[in-house]
Protein backbone atom coordinates (compact mmCIF):
# COMPACT_ATOMS: atom_id res chain seq x y z
CA UNK A 1 0.00 0.00 0.00
CA UNK A 2 1.07 3.34 -1.03
CA UNK A 3 1.38 5.01 2.44
CA UNK A 4 3.23 2.00 4.06
CA UNK A 5 6.22 3.60 2.54
CA UNK A 6 5.51 6.41 5.34
CA UNK A 7 5.83 6.01 8.56
CA UNK A 8 3.18 8.04 9.60
CA UNK A 9 0.96 5.22 8.16
CA UNK A 10 1.44 2.52 11.24
CA UNK A 11 1.51 5.90 13.71
CA UNK A 12 -1.55 7.05 12.50
CA UNK A 13 -3.62 3.40 12.47
CA UNK A 14 -2.24 3.04 16.59
CA UNK A 15 -3.79 6.53 17.01
CA UNK A 16 -7.26 5.95 15.31
CA UNK A 17 -7.78 2.51 16.91
CA UNK A 18 -9.98 0.72 17.49
CA UNK A 19 -12.33 2.77 15.93
CA UNK A 20 -11.10 4.71 12.96
CA UNK A 21 -12.91 8.42 12.60
CA UNK A 22 -15.90 8.12 10.66
CA UNK A 23 -17.02 5.14 11.79
CA UNK A 24 -20.24 4.78 13.89
CA UNK A 25 -21.30 2.43 16.28
CA UNK A 26 -25.07 1.83 15.45
CA UNK A 27 -25.24 5.14 14.51
CA UNK A 28 -23.68 6.84 17.58
CA UNK A 29 -20.30 8.84 17.04
CA UNK A 30 -17.92 7.41 19.48
CA UNK A 31 -14.42 9.32 18.11
CA UNK A 32 -11.89 9.93 20.61
CA UNK A 33 -12.79 6.48 22.86
CA UNK A 34 -9.90 3.90 23.29
CA UNK A 35 -11.76 1.17 25.07
CA UNK A 36 -14.04 -1.33 24.92
CA UNK A 37 -15.62 -0.50 28.56
CA UNK A 38 -15.53 3.12 27.82
CA UNK A 39 -17.64 3.06 25.00
CA UNK A 40 -20.48 0.75 26.45
CA UNK A 41 -20.10 3.02 29.86
CA UNK A 42 -21.24 5.37 26.92
CA UNK A 43 -24.10 3.22 24.94
CA UNK A 44 -24.94 0.42 27.18
CA UNK A 45 -27.70 2.72 29.40
CA UNK A 46 -29.33 4.24 26.10
CA UNK A 47 -30.13 0.42 24.79
CA UNK A 48 -32.30 -0.02 28.21
CA UNK A 49 -34.00 2.79 28.40
CA UNK A 50 -37.73 2.04 28.55
CA UNK A 51 -39.31 1.71 24.48
CA UNK A 52 -42.56 3.66 24.29
CA UNK A 53 -44.50 0.74 21.91
CA UNK A 54 -47.34 2.05 20.76
CA UNK A 55 -51.09 0.80 19.73
CA UNK A 56 -53.18 4.11 17.41
CA UNK A 57 -53.76 6.16 20.77
CA UNK A 58 -52.59 3.98 23.48
CA UNK A 59 -48.96 3.57 24.28
CA UNK A 60 -47.19 0.93 26.08
CA UNK A 61 -43.54 0.91 28.08
CA UNK A 62 -41.11 -2.22 27.20
CA UNK A 63 -38.07 -2.84 29.46
CA UNK A 64 -35.50 -4.19 27.29
CA UNK A 65 -34.43 -6.04 30.18
CA UNK A 66 -37.72 -8.42 30.60
CA UNK A 67 -36.80 -9.44 27.40
CA UNK A 68 -32.82 -10.77 27.92
CA UNK A 69 -31.70 -7.87 25.33
CA UNK A 70 -28.19 -6.86 25.17
CA UNK A 71 -25.70 -5.63 23.43
CA UNK A 72 -22.13 -7.47 22.19
CA UNK A 73 -20.11 -4.20 22.62
CA UNK A 74 -16.51 -6.30 21.80
CA UNK A 75 -17.94 -7.47 18.44
CA UNK A 76 -18.96 -4.04 17.38
CA UNK A 77 -15.64 -3.21 18.43
CA UNK A 78 -14.17 -5.68 16.72
CA UNK A 79 -16.67 -5.22 13.30
CA UNK A 80 -15.28 -1.82 13.43
CA UNK A 81 -11.60 -3.23 12.92
CA UNK A 82 -12.25 -3.85 9.35
CA UNK A 83 -12.08 -0.78 8.67
CA UNK A 84 -8.38 -0.37 10.42
CA UNK A 85 -7.44 -2.10 7.21
CA UNK A 86 -7.20 -1.87 3.43
CA UNK A 87 -8.10 0.38 1.46
CA UNK A 88 -10.95 1.62 3.59
CA UNK A 89 -8.31 2.38 5.85
CA UNK A 90 -6.67 4.46 2.89
CA UNK A 91 -9.58 6.22 2.53
CA UNK A 92 -9.57 7.22 5.98
CA UNK A 93 -6.27 8.07 6.31
CA UNK A 94 -5.82 10.30 3.27
CA UNK A 95 -9.06 12.24 4.18
CA UNK A 96 -7.78 12.66 7.83
CA UNK A 97 -4.17 13.95 6.16
CA UNK A 98 -5.56 16.47 4.03
CA UNK A 99 -8.45 17.87 5.86
CA UNK A 100 -11.35 16.12 3.93
CA UNK A 101 -14.37 14.93 5.74
CA UNK A 102 -14.51 11.62 6.21
CA UNK A 103 -16.88 9.16 4.55
CA UNK A 104 -19.64 7.60 7.65
CA UNK A 105 -19.45 3.81 7.88
CA UNK A 106 -22.12 1.99 10.19
CA UNK A 107 -21.09 -0.93 12.17
CA UNK A 108 -25.04 -2.01 13.03
CA UNK A 109 -25.50 -3.42 16.62
CA UNK A 110 -24.86 -6.53 17.24
CA UNK A 111 -27.06 -8.19 20.15
CA UNK A 112 -29.65 -10.94 22.05
CA UNK A 113 -32.94 -11.20 22.71
CA UNK A 114 -35.78 -13.70 23.80
CA UNK A 115 -38.01 -13.66 20.78
CA UNK A 116 -39.90 -16.24 22.08
CA UNK A 117 -40.25 -14.22 25.33
CA UNK A 118 -41.19 -10.89 23.04
CA UNK A 119 -43.42 -12.79 20.94
CA UNK A 120 -45.55 -14.48 23.42
CA UNK A 121 -45.62 -10.76 25.31
CA UNK A 122 -47.44 -9.01 22.00
CA UNK A 123 -49.84 -12.20 21.53
CA UNK A 124 -50.95 -11.00 25.49
CA UNK A 125 -51.17 -7.67 23.83
CA UNK A 126 -52.74 -8.30 20.98
CA UNK A 127 -55.89 -10.30 22.99
CA UNK A 128 -56.32 -7.42 24.58
CA UNK A 129 -56.30 -4.50 21.86
CA UNK A 130 -57.29 -5.87 18.81
CA UNK A 131 -60.46 -4.93 17.57
CA UNK A 132 -63.08 -7.13 15.88
CA UNK A 133 -64.58 -5.27 12.76
CA UNK A 134 -68.34 -4.10 12.91
CA UNK A 135 -70.83 -6.00 10.42
CA UNK A 136 -72.83 -3.49 8.61
CA UNK A 137 -76.54 -2.99 10.25
CA UNK A 138 -79.83 -1.18 9.85
CA UNK A 139 -79.94 1.91 12.32
CA UNK A 140 -84.06 2.18 11.09
CA UNK A 141 -86.91 1.08 10.19
CA UNK A 142 -89.25 3.36 9.14
CA UNK A 143 -93.02 2.69 7.42
CA UNK A 144 -92.19 5.59 5.34
CA UNK A 145 -88.92 6.14 4.86
CA UNK A 146 -86.48 4.39 1.99
CA UNK A 147 -82.87 3.90 2.53
CA UNK A 148 -80.83 7.00 1.36
CA UNK A 149 -80.27 7.27 -1.80
CA UNK A 150 -83.00 5.07 -2.81
CA UNK A 151 -84.98 5.68 -5.63
CA UNK A 152 -88.89 6.96 -4.76
CA UNK A 153 -91.77 4.56 -4.93
CA UNK A 154 -95.60 5.43 -5.31
CA UNK A 155 -96.85 5.14 -1.51
CA UNK A 156 -99.81 3.09 -1.67
CA UNK A 157 -102.88 4.03 0.20
CA UNK A 158 -103.97 1.72 2.79
CA UNK A 159 -106.82 1.20 4.39
CA UNK A 160 -107.03 2.12 8.23
CA UNK A 161 -107.68 -1.16 9.17
CA UNK A 162 -104.89 -2.62 7.41
CA UNK A 163 -101.11 -2.49 8.93
CA UNK A 164 -99.01 -0.62 7.57
CA UNK A 165 -95.92 -2.24 6.70
CA UNK A 166 -92.45 -0.87 6.84
CA UNK A 167 -91.20 0.43 3.46
CA UNK A 168 -87.70 0.50 3.71
CA UNK A 169 -84.37 -0.75 5.40
CA UNK A 170 -82.00 1.66 6.74
CA UNK A 171 -78.47 -0.34 6.09
CA UNK A 172 -75.49 1.80 7.71
CA UNK A 173 -72.02 0.47 6.38
CA UNK A 174 -69.48 -1.56 9.22
CA UNK A 175 -66.25 -0.40 10.13
CA UNK A 176 -62.89 -2.02 9.92
CA UNK A 177 -60.91 -4.09 13.00
CA UNK A 178 -57.99 -3.97 13.65
CA UNK A 179 -55.17 -6.69 14.70
CA UNK A 180 -51.87 -6.46 15.46
CA UNK A 181 -49.24 -8.01 12.61
CA UNK A 182 -47.12 -9.79 15.60
CA UNK A 183 -44.03 -10.51 12.87
CA UNK A 184 -43.50 -7.06 11.43
CA UNK A 185 -43.97 -5.54 14.75
CA UNK A 186 -41.27 -7.61 16.56
CA UNK A 187 -39.44 -6.26 13.74
CA UNK A 188 -40.18 -2.68 14.45
CA UNK A 189 -39.24 -3.45 18.21
CA UNK A 190 -35.95 -4.88 17.34
CA UNK A 191 -35.39 -1.80 15.27
CA UNK A 192 -36.30 0.48 18.64
CA UNK A 193 -34.24 -1.75 20.49
CA UNK A 194 -31.57 -1.22 18.58
CA UNK A 195 -31.75 2.15 17.90
CA UNK A 196 -29.47 5.13 20.42
CA UNK A 197 -32.25 7.81 18.99
CA UNK A 198 -35.95 6.15 18.26
CA UNK A 199 -37.59 5.15 21.65
CA UNK A 200 -41.04 4.61 20.35
CA UNK A 201 -42.22 2.85 17.99
CA UNK A 202 -45.36 1.82 16.21
CA UNK A 203 -46.71 -1.56 16.06
CA UNK A 204 -47.78 -2.86 12.61
CA UNK A 205 -51.62 -3.07 12.16
CA UNK A 206 -53.15 -5.26 9.86
CA UNK A 207 -56.89 -3.11 9.08
CA UNK A 208 -59.42 -6.33 8.93
CA UNK A 209 -62.50 -4.90 6.36
CA UNK A 210 -65.81 -5.07 7.87
CA UNK A 211 -67.51 -8.71 6.88
CA UNK A 212 -69.59 -8.25 4.02
CA UNK A 213 -73.00 -7.89 4.63
CA UNK A 214 -75.02 -11.34 3.67
CA UNK A 215 -78.24 -13.15 3.66
CA UNK A 216 -77.81 -14.12 7.09
CA UNK A 217 -77.71 -10.30 7.68
CA UNK A 218 -81.07 -9.65 5.35
CA UNK A 219 -83.12 -12.38 6.78
CA UNK A 220 -83.96 -11.11 10.21
CA UNK A 221 -84.78 -7.98 8.64
CA UNK A 222 -87.28 -9.08 6.30
CA UNK A 223 -88.91 -11.21 9.28
CA UNK A 224 -89.60 -7.37 10.89
CA UNK A 225 -90.90 -6.21 7.30
CA UNK A 226 -93.19 -8.86 6.54
CA UNK A 227 -94.63 -9.16 10.30
CA UNK A 228 -96.15 -6.22 9.19
CA UNK A 229 -97.35 -6.91 5.75
CA UNK A 230 -101.22 -6.36 5.21
CA UNK A 231 -101.22 -10.32 4.17
CA UNK A 232 -99.10 -13.28 5.40
CA UNK A 233 -96.40 -12.76 2.91
CA UNK A 234 -93.48 -15.40 2.33
CA UNK A 235 -90.49 -14.87 0.46
CA UNK A 236 -87.07 -17.15 -0.21
CA UNK A 237 -83.99 -15.26 -1.88
CA UNK A 238 -81.08 -17.32 -3.32
CA UNK A 239 -77.64 -14.95 -3.66
CA UNK A 240 -76.41 -17.07 -6.66
CA UNK A 241 -72.93 -14.95 -6.74
CA UNK A 242 -72.17 -15.61 -2.62
CA UNK A 243 -74.20 -19.33 -2.82
CA UNK A 244 -76.00 -18.35 0.31
CA UNK A 245 -79.91 -17.30 1.04
CA UNK A 246 -82.57 -15.78 3.09
CA UNK A 247 -86.06 -17.49 3.98
CA UNK A 248 -89.18 -16.10 5.74
CA UNK A 249 -91.61 -18.74 6.05
CA UNK A 250 -89.71 -20.45 2.88
CA UNK A 251 -91.21 -23.79 3.91
CA UNK A 252 -94.87 -23.04 4.34
CA UNK A 253 -96.83 -25.41 2.02
CA UNK A 254 -98.71 -22.75 -0.94
CA UNK A 255 -100.93 -24.04 -3.99
CA UNK A 256 -98.36 -24.88 -6.60
CA UNK A 257 -100.52 -22.76 -9.41
CA UNK A 258 -98.56 -22.20 -12.26
CA UNK A 259 -95.03 -21.52 -11.01
CA UNK A 260 -94.73 -25.68 -11.28
CA UNK A 261 -94.74 -25.16 -14.58
CA UNK A 262 -90.89 -24.12 -14.40
CA UNK A 263 -90.77 -27.69 -12.86
CA UNK A 264 -92.28 -29.25 -15.92
CA UNK A 265 -90.15 -27.38 -17.99
CA UNK A 266 -87.25 -29.44 -16.36
CA UNK A 267 -88.59 -32.87 -16.20
CA UNK A 268 -88.61 -32.62 -19.92
CA UNK A 269 -85.52 -31.36 -20.59
CA UNK A 270 -84.49 -34.04 -18.93
CA UNK A 271 -86.61 -36.74 -21.11
CA UNK A 272 -85.96 -34.86 -24.58
CA UNK A 273 -83.19 -36.91 -25.67
CA UNK A 274 -81.30 -33.62 -27.56
CA UNK A 275 -83.78 -30.73 -26.42
CA UNK A 276 -85.59 -28.67 -28.22
CA UNK A 277 -83.73 -29.76 -32.00
CA UNK A 278 -84.10 -28.60 -35.41
CA UNK A 279 -85.33 -31.31 -37.79
CA UNK A 280 -87.47 -33.10 -34.93
CA UNK A 281 -91.03 -32.49 -35.19
CA UNK A 282 -92.00 -34.17 -31.70
CA UNK A 283 -89.45 -31.80 -30.12
CA UNK A 284 -90.45 -28.89 -31.64
CA UNK A 285 -93.83 -29.59 -30.93
CA UNK A 286 -93.00 -30.12 -27.63
CA UNK A 287 -91.09 -26.78 -27.45
CA UNK A 288 -93.75 -24.89 -28.49
CA UNK A 289 -96.21 -26.48 -25.47
CA UNK A 290 -93.58 -25.12 -23.07
CA UNK A 291 -93.31 -21.90 -24.55
CA UNK A 292 -96.66 -21.39 -24.01
CA UNK A 293 -96.85 -23.03 -20.68
CA UNK A 294 -94.14 -20.57 -19.72
CA UNK A 295 -95.40 -17.47 -21.10
CA UNK A 296 -99.01 -17.54 -21.04
CA UNK A 297 -101.52 -18.31 -18.59
CA UNK A 298 -104.00 -21.21 -19.94
CA UNK A 299 -103.43 -24.45 -18.87
CA UNK A 300 -103.59 -26.85 -21.98
CA UNK A 301 -99.85 -26.28 -23.02
CA UNK A 302 -99.15 -26.77 -19.74
CA UNK A 303 -101.09 -29.92 -19.50
CA UNK A 304 -100.24 -31.43 -22.89
CA UNK A 305 -96.40 -31.27 -22.10
CA UNK A 306 -97.03 -33.40 -18.66
CA UNK A 307 -99.32 -35.54 -20.90
CA UNK A 308 -95.97 -35.77 -23.24
CA UNK A 309 -93.73 -36.58 -19.71
CA UNK A 310 -96.20 -39.55 -18.94
CA UNK A 311 -95.99 -40.98 -22.43
CA UNK A 312 -99.47 -39.77 -23.60
CA UNK A 313 -101.18 -39.74 -20.02
CA UNK A 314 -100.92 -37.02 -17.67
CA UNK A 315 -101.22 -38.78 -14.46
CA UNK A 316 -98.11 -40.67 -15.21
CA UNK A 317 -96.87 -37.22 -15.78
CA UNK A 318 -97.59 -35.83 -12.87
CA UNK A 319 -95.82 -38.92 -11.30
CA UNK A 320 -92.95 -38.47 -13.00
CA UNK A 321 -92.82 -34.81 -12.43
CA UNK A 322 -93.13 -35.20 -8.48
CA UNK A 323 -90.39 -38.08 -8.66
CA UNK A 324 -87.73 -35.72 -10.83
CA UNK A 325 -88.28 -32.79 -8.51
CA UNK A 326 -87.95 -34.99 -5.29
CA UNK A 327 -84.77 -36.29 -6.92
CA UNK A 328 -83.30 -32.77 -6.55
CA UNK A 329 -84.21 -32.56 -2.69
CA UNK A 330 -87.58 -30.62 -3.46
CA UNK A 331 -89.78 -32.82 -0.95
CA UNK A 332 -92.12 -30.36 -0.41
CA UNK A 333 -93.42 -29.90 -4.34
CA UNK A 334 -95.56 -32.66 -6.06
CA UNK A 335 -98.38 -32.46 -8.59
CA UNK A 336 -100.83 -35.81 -8.90
CA UNK A 337 -102.65 -34.74 -12.01
CA UNK A 338 -103.27 -31.47 -14.72
CA UNK A 339 -102.57 -27.80 -13.89
CA UNK A 340 -105.69 -26.87 -12.74
CA UNK A 341 -106.88 -30.52 -12.00
CA UNK A 342 -108.22 -31.57 -8.72
CA UNK A 343 -107.15 -34.16 -5.93
CA UNK A 344 -109.13 -34.57 -2.90
CA UNK A 345 -106.05 -35.78 -0.71
CA UNK A 346 -102.73 -33.94 -0.66
CA UNK A 347 -99.61 -36.12 -0.65
CA UNK A 348 -98.19 -35.55 2.79
CA UNK A 349 -95.13 -33.33 3.07
CA UNK A 350 -93.11 -31.86 5.51
CA UNK A 351 -94.64 -28.90 4.88
CA UNK A 352 -98.46 -28.94 5.27
CA UNK A 353 -98.23 -30.88 8.08
CA UNK A 354 -97.03 -27.57 9.50
CA UNK A 355 -99.32 -26.24 12.28
CA UNK A 356 -99.43 -22.63 11.03
CA UNK A 357 -100.04 -20.98 8.84
CA UNK A 358 -102.25 -22.96 7.43
CA UNK A 359 -102.33 -21.86 3.74
CA UNK A 360 -105.56 -24.39 2.48
CA UNK A 361 -102.60 -25.45 -0.26
CA UNK A 362 -103.98 -26.94 -3.27
CA UNK A 363 -104.26 -30.77 -2.95
CA UNK A 364 -103.59 -31.79 -6.35
CA UNK A 365 -100.18 -29.59 -6.92
CA UNK A 366 -98.18 -27.92 -3.75
CA UNK A 367 -95.14 -26.43 -3.48
CA UNK A 368 -93.04 -24.11 -1.31
CA UNK A 369 -91.10 -20.47 -1.63
CA UNK A 370 -88.01 -22.10 -1.13
CA UNK A 371 -88.41 -25.17 -3.13
CA UNK A 372 -89.17 -22.93 -6.19
CA UNK A 373 -86.30 -20.89 -5.72
CA UNK A 374 -84.30 -23.97 -5.30
CA UNK A 375 -85.11 -24.75 -8.32
CA UNK A 376 -84.96 -21.57 -10.43
CA UNK A 377 -81.49 -21.44 -9.09
CA UNK A 378 -80.60 -24.76 -10.16
CA UNK A 379 -81.61 -24.36 -13.54
CA UNK A 380 -79.55 -21.11 -13.74
CA UNK A 381 -76.57 -22.62 -12.40
CA UNK A 382 -77.13 -25.72 -14.90
CA UNK A 383 -76.52 -22.58 -17.48
CA UNK A 384 -73.28 -22.31 -16.18
CA UNK A 385 -72.37 -26.01 -16.01
CA UNK A 386 -73.10 -26.98 -12.12
CA UNK A 387 -75.87 -27.14 -9.89
CA UNK A 388 -77.62 -29.81 -8.90
CA UNK A 389 -79.40 -30.53 -11.99
CA UNK A 390 -75.88 -30.75 -13.71
CA UNK A 391 -74.74 -33.16 -10.49
CA UNK A 392 -78.07 -35.46 -10.61
CA UNK A 393 -78.54 -35.47 -14.87
CA UNK A 394 -74.99 -35.24 -15.81
CA UNK A 395 -76.20 -37.35 -19.05
CA UNK A 396 -79.27 -36.35 -19.68
CA UNK A 397 -79.61 -31.99 -19.15
CA UNK A 398 -77.43 -29.88 -20.80
CA UNK A 399 -76.57 -26.18 -20.29
CA UNK A 400 -78.29 -24.99 -23.45
CA UNK A 401 -81.30 -27.09 -22.53
CA UNK A 402 -81.54 -24.88 -19.24
CA UNK A 403 -80.76 -21.86 -21.32
CA UNK A 404 -84.05 -22.76 -23.33
CA UNK A 405 -86.23 -22.76 -20.29
CA UNK A 406 -84.89 -19.05 -19.44
CA UNK A 407 -85.31 -17.92 -22.71
CA UNK A 408 -88.88 -19.33 -22.94
CA UNK A 409 -89.68 -17.56 -19.71
CA UNK A 410 -88.79 -14.01 -20.85
CA UNK A 411 -92.19 -14.60 -22.80
CA UNK A 412 -93.87 -14.10 -19.98
CA UNK A 413 -94.70 -10.62 -20.44
CA UNK A 414 -96.83 -10.16 -17.12
CA UNK A 415 -94.80 -7.52 -15.27
CA UNK A 416 -95.44 -8.53 -12.17
CA UNK A 417 -95.08 -7.38 -8.32
CA UNK A 418 -91.52 -8.77 -8.09
CA UNK A 419 -90.77 -6.83 -11.80
CA UNK A 420 -92.33 -3.90 -10.88
CA UNK A 421 -90.58 -3.37 -7.31
CA UNK A 422 -87.47 -3.42 -9.14
CA UNK A 423 -86.31 0.58 -9.68
CA UNK A 424 -86.19 1.33 -13.31
CA UNK A 425 -87.92 -1.88 -13.56
CA UNK A 426 -88.16 -1.74 -17.31
CA UNK A 427 -84.92 -1.69 -17.97
CA UNK A 428 -83.91 -4.59 -15.50
CA UNK A 429 -82.94 -8.21 -16.46
CA UNK A 430 -85.24 -10.19 -14.94
CA UNK A 431 -87.29 -13.95 -15.97
CA UNK A 432 -89.83 -15.07 -14.02
CA UNK A 433 -92.99 -17.13 -13.38
CA UNK A 434 -95.91 -16.43 -11.41
CA UNK A 435 -99.01 -18.01 -10.65
CA UNK A 436 -102.80 -16.97 -9.46
CA UNK A 437 -105.73 -18.55 -7.05
CA UNK A 438 -108.31 -16.42 -5.43
CA UNK A 439 -106.65 -16.24 -2.57
CA UNK A 440 -102.99 -17.06 -3.51
CA UNK A 441 -100.44 -15.41 -5.17
CA UNK A 442 -97.13 -17.11 -6.15
CA UNK A 443 -93.86 -15.38 -8.22
CA UNK A 444 -90.71 -16.67 -8.63
CA UNK A 445 -87.93 -14.50 -10.70
CA UNK A 446 -84.54 -14.74 -11.42
CA UNK A 447 -82.84 -11.27 -11.15
CA UNK A 448 -79.68 -9.82 -12.48
CA UNK A 449 -78.81 -7.66 -9.55
CA UNK A 450 -76.08 -5.03 -8.87
CA UNK A 451 -73.78 -7.89 -7.92
CA UNK A 452 -74.97 -10.37 -10.28
CA UNK A 453 -78.11 -13.01 -10.34
CA UNK A 454 -79.98 -14.09 -7.53
CA UNK A 455 -83.51 -15.65 -7.20
CA UNK A 456 -86.29 -14.60 -5.59
CA UNK A 457 -89.59 -16.32 -4.24
CA UNK A 458 -92.40 -14.45 -2.57
CA UNK A 459 -95.79 -16.21 -2.14
CA UNK A 460 -98.61 -14.48 -0.51
CA UNK A 461 -101.71 -16.12 1.38
CA UNK A 462 -104.54 -13.08 1.27
CA UNK A 463 -107.66 -14.80 1.83
CA UNK A 464 -109.91 -11.39 1.33
CA UNK A 465 -108.50 -9.80 3.90
CA UNK A 466 -107.41 -6.96 1.81
CA UNK A 467 -107.71 -5.84 -2.22
CA UNK A 468 -104.52 -7.42 -4.11
CA UNK A 469 -103.39 -3.70 -5.10
CA UNK A 470 -102.53 -3.54 -1.99
CA UNK A 471 -101.30 -6.92 -1.25
CA UNK A 472 -99.39 -6.61 -4.62
CA UNK A 473 -98.10 -3.16 -3.72
CA UNK A 474 -96.03 -5.07 -0.48
CA UNK A 475 -94.17 -7.08 -2.62
CA UNK A 476 -93.51 -4.75 -5.01
CA UNK A 477 -91.99 -3.16 -1.81
CA UNK A 478 -90.05 -6.50 -0.71
CA UNK A 479 -88.52 -6.66 -4.22
CA UNK A 480 -87.44 -2.98 -4.20
CA UNK A 481 -85.94 -3.88 -0.51
CA UNK A 482 -84.23 -6.74 -1.69
CA UNK A 483 -82.53 -4.89 -4.93
CA UNK A 484 -81.69 -2.03 -2.43
CA UNK A 485 -79.50 -4.54 -0.02
CA UNK A 486 -77.62 -5.87 -3.46
CA UNK A 487 -77.31 -2.25 -3.75
CA UNK A 488 -75.65 -1.64 -0.29
CA UNK A 489 -73.77 -4.90 -0.44
CA UNK A 490 -71.85 -3.70 -3.82
CA UNK A 491 -71.04 -0.05 -1.95
CA UNK A 492 -69.44 -2.11 0.34
CA UNK A 493 -67.12 -4.17 -1.65
CA UNK A 494 -68.96 -6.87 -3.47
CA UNK A 495 -67.85 -7.24 -6.98
CA UNK A 496 -69.60 -5.78 -9.61
CA UNK A 497 -71.86 -7.69 -11.40
CA UNK A 498 -70.86 -8.62 -14.83
CA UNK A 499 -73.13 -8.89 -18.42
CA UNK A 500 -76.26 -10.87 -18.04
CA UNK A 501 -76.32 -13.87 -19.77
CA UNK A 502 -77.50 -13.50 -24.08
CA UNK A 503 -80.92 -15.88 -24.14
CA UNK A 504 -81.51 -17.37 -27.49
CA UNK A 505 -83.86 -19.44 -29.12
CA UNK A 506 -83.31 -23.41 -29.22
CA UNK A 507 -82.34 -24.97 -32.41
CA UNK A 508 -85.51 -25.98 -33.21
CA UNK A 509 -87.64 -22.91 -31.88
CA UNK A 510 -91.10 -22.47 -33.52
CA UNK A 511 -92.33 -19.07 -32.83
CA UNK A 512 -95.80 -19.22 -31.37
CA UNK A 513 -96.81 -15.48 -31.12
CA UNK A 514 -95.61 -13.00 -33.30
CA UNK A 515 -95.36 -9.71 -31.29
CA UNK A 516 -93.49 -10.00 -27.73
CA UNK A 517 -92.91 -6.90 -25.55
CA UNK A 518 -88.74 -6.48 -25.59
CA UNK A 519 -87.05 -6.73 -21.87
CA UNK A 520 -83.92 -6.54 -21.02
CA UNK A 521 -83.77 -10.43 -21.58
CA UNK A 522 -85.26 -10.91 -24.59
CA UNK A 523 -84.36 -7.01 -26.27
CA UNK A 524 -84.66 -8.54 -29.92
CA UNK A 525 -88.66 -9.44 -28.75
CA UNK A 526 -87.70 -12.75 -30.03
Amino acid sequence: MVLSLFPLYSYYKGVAAPIPPGVRLGGVDVTGMKTTAEIRAHLDPIYHELLGVRFQNRLLKLDPDDFGFTVDFEQMVADAGQYLRGWAFVDIAVREAIGLPQQVRNVPVRYTVDEAKLRAWLESVAAELDTAPIAARVVDVTATTAPAGALPTPTPTFPATVPQPRRGLQWTPGAPGYAIDIDASIERIIAGLTSYDAREVELAIREIPPPLPTMADLEPQLVRLLDDYPAFTTVSIIDLQHGDAANVDGDAAFSAMATLRIALAAAVMEKLPNGIAAGDPDAQQVGQWLDLALGKDPNEPANAALAWLGDGNAVVGAQRLTAFVRSLGLENTFTQGEFGGAAQTPITTPSNQRERPNTRPDANMQTTPADMATLLAAIYQCTQDGGILRFRYPATITPDECATILFYMTHNELRDALWRGLPDWDARWIVHRHGLLPAQHGEVALVWGPTGPYVISAFVFNPGLVGWEVANQAVADLSRIVWEFFVFQRTQGAPEAGAPPTLTPPPGYVVVDDEYAPSAANPTAR
